[in-house]
């Protein structure tokens, strides 16, 4: 109701824009010769062809642009170390660059207000009302440019200065050494992290209680220095920009708002690809900056010890399923310390595992993309080569309010736990149980289309030797290969988990079978190899990953949308695989499906794909659909064939799609839903 208010009021002031320059227009037309008018008019509309052409044209420069972007991914990567190096080398100049990109976007929003005005102002005093909707629709889209004031909050889910006097006054005494003054808010979480912002005057501090719980009061004191460095000018250089980009990127997306913003649509790609960029190869250099705070104002060696705890909780979380084997909604009755059972596991973990993490912090490898630097460039850039990892056993007012802290967060997660437990508990435990007691209780093979649920049912409860030992089967005894990317992806990623290396070449080996894995299984290998330090390996997987990524941009991406612009054809695969894919559609057939149309998408001159487009009926439930659909691309991902196949719901753009094709129906539906009985 508030969003259609702001949408009315928006419209009136528009109006009223239009309308005030209009009869403005007007008045001074009184006493201007018909020549002159008529001079006007051609003006007026010249200036709204200018309009409609900027309309049709932005849509088309940033498609172009965005085209051109993803063309050569070995360019972009160049591009983005070189932006990278030269962030690391002359900051300043990168903010900057980062402005002006700004501030011409805001220069060309104030060049559609002056269109509008005088758009407006020409068509009153050439006496041709009828066009008023132009300046109309460009005011309006104008001042839906603004950017809003941030709001701010009540802070009704803070914590109270009174409850907490001893974490407040440890965090103005940060903010004051570091040159920061104003009130501060801390807001408590359930993790082991730290982060700040400025609303309005007033300092919003986030604080983990895992990291309360791991640091010292010194320590916290350092991480507190390192946060409110972030605000100072030289560590938060571009804070006008940020608000711009959370504008665009977080604003209504709908069919009105995106009319309404042809005018900006090239602007916005462009403002959005320059500031991503900018974020990626600027964020770790901008960390560094915050953590001179720490030389400045105050102790590296302790700095140290906090740095190095919270990279060893990093660690623990990566590894968490290797020190806490029970499944969060295994028990019927909703837990009500799991906070403490995370930190007490942390606690055994951290004497066990200390050696092997402190080798990792060894030998890990910058990642390119990273936000933050690794602690061993962290530690060098501050002056230290050594640290503790020594839980603390200090007392007093500080450790009190940690306690109290943990209490109070330890109680805020046990009531969302417990919310609609046994409805969670459903969907992401018992579901899971009951598809693995029913393959455990078949008399038949595991087929293919159906190996994927049970191997993410494996997954998803823990059972991590029951997991592994179904993928060896699949992957040594299943004469499809076909059938066994998914295996491999579980299998890799279990491998990796903990730490062997052999998991990188089950994640190759499941990208080289399907491509659907490519995104996360380069992800992960990438992380793996920077982890573990493995510069051979990183080296073979980022020519790789280029090699890669390059075909997805190619071929495979182009499988993932199917509109009527598109090269379509009828399909004319094999009818031996056409029946015994249609048998199988008929085989799921819950009663919900109406029709399913088959087209032959053409995106080379060697590369094509299948795509299957499914209708529901009307009345189906879309839990039914869901299901179909399901099992559908479950089964078309594991035929046996070397083939491409794409599978889409039915809706205005694909019924366009397939309209244009000749026989494209290839399945009809069953005619009744069955009943619920």
């Amino acid at each position: 109701m508030k969003q259609k208010i702001k949408y009315i009021l928006r419209f009136l002031l528009a109006l009223a824009l239009t309308l005030a320059f209009a009869l403005a227009g007007a008045f001074v037309g009184k006493g201007v010769d018909e020549a002159t008018v008529r001079t006007v008019g051609f003006v007026a509309l010249a200036m709204m062809g200018a309009v409609l052409l900027l309309v049709i044209i932005s849509p088309v420069l940033a498609k172009n642009y965005v085209q051109k972007k993803q063309a050569s991914v070995r360019a972009t990567q160049e591009h983005l170390l070189a932006r990278r190096d030269e962030a690391i080398n002359n900051l300043p100049r990168v903010v900057r660059r980062m402005v002006t990109v700004r501030r011409l976007i805001t220069l060309y929003n104030f060049f559609i207000l002056l269109v509008a005005v005088t758009l407006s102002f020409c068509i009153g005093l050439s006496n041709r009302g009828g066009f008023a909707v132009v300046p109309l629709y460009l005011f309006y889209g104008f001042l839906g440019r603004l950017l809003p004031q941030v709001k701010k909050p009540d802070f009704s889910e803070y914590t109270k200065p009174e409850d907490y006097p001893a974490l407040h006054a440890l965090a103005h005494k940060a903010a004051k050494t570091v040159g920061e003054d104003g009130p501060v808010r801390i807001c408590l979480l359930a993790d082991c992290n730290a982060g700040i912002a400025k609303i309005g005057k007033t300092y919003s501090l986030q604080l983990g209680v895992m990291l309360l719980s791991i640091l010292t009061e010194e320590e916290l004191y350092q991480v507190l220095l390192h946060e409110f460095a972030h605000l100072t000018k030289d560590s938060n250089p571009a804070d006008k920009e940020a608000r711009l980009y959370g504008f665009i990127t977080e604003r209504e997306d709908s069919q009105l708002s995106a009319v309404l913003n042809l005018l900006f649509y090239f602007a916005d790609v462009y403002y959005t690809f320059e500031y991503i960029v900018y974020r990626m190869t600027s964020s770790a250099v901008i960390e560094a900056i915050a953590d001179r705070a720490l030389v400045t104002h105050g102790n590296p060696t302790v700095a140290a010890n906090a740095l190095a705890k919270i990279g060893a909780f990093t660690l623990f979380d990566r590894e968490i399923d290797m020190h806490i084997d029970d499944h969060i909604l295994a028990p019927e009755e909703p837990r009500n310390n799991y906070l403490e059972t995370k930190l007490d596991a942390f606690r055994k973990a951290l004497p066990q595992r200390e050696a092997f993490w402190r080798e990792i912090f060894k030998n890990e490898i910058q990642p390119r993309s990273a936000s933050h630097p690794i602690l061993r460039n962290r530690l060098e850039a501050i002056g230290v080569t050594d640290y503790a990892l020594d839980l603390p056993e200090d007392s007093g007012a500080y450790r009190e309010e940690s306690g109290k802290a943990f209490a109070e967060i330890e109680e805020r997660v046990a009531k969302s736990i417990a919310e609609n437990y046994a409805e969670k508990r459903e969907e992401a435990y018992l579901s899971h149980l009951r598809t693995v007691e029913e393959w455990q209780k078949s008399d038949t093979p595991l087929a293919p289309e159906k190996s994927r649920a049970v191997i993410d049912a494996l997954r998803t409860l823990d059972r991590k030797e029951e997991l592994e030992a179904l993928c060896n089967t699949i992957i040594e005894t299943s004469d499809n290969v076909f059938a066994t990317p998914h295996a491999h992806m579980a299998r890799g990623v279990l491998r990796l988990n903990r730490y062997d290396n052999g998991g990188i070449e089950d994640l190759y080996r499941a990208m080289e079978l399907n491509n659907n894995y490519v995104e996360d299984a380069l992800e992960i290998i990438g992380e793996y190899c920077c982890l573990m330090g493995l510069e051979k390996e990183l080296e073979e997987y980022r020519e790789r990953a280029v090699q890669k990524q390059q075909t997805q941009v190619d071929e495979f991406n182009h499988t993932a949308t199917l509109t009527a612009r598109d090269h379509l054809v009828t399909d004319t695969m094999p009818k031996e695989m056409l029946q015994s894919i249609l048998d199988y559609f008929a085989s799921i057939d819950n009663g919900s499906v109406d029709k399913i149309y088959l087209v032959r998408k053409i995106v080379t001159e060697s590369f094509f794909a299948s795509v299957f487009v499914v209708k529901p009926k009307e009345n189906a439930k879309d839990e039914d659909i869901d299901d179909v659909m399901d099992a559908i691309f479950n089964h078309l991902d594991t035929r046996p064939e070397d083939w491409q196949f794409s599978l889409f719901i039915y809706d205005q753009t694909t019924a366009n799609a397939v309209k244009k094709v000749k026989d494209s129906l290839v399945y009809e539906g069953k005619k009744d839903i069955p009943s619920a009985e």
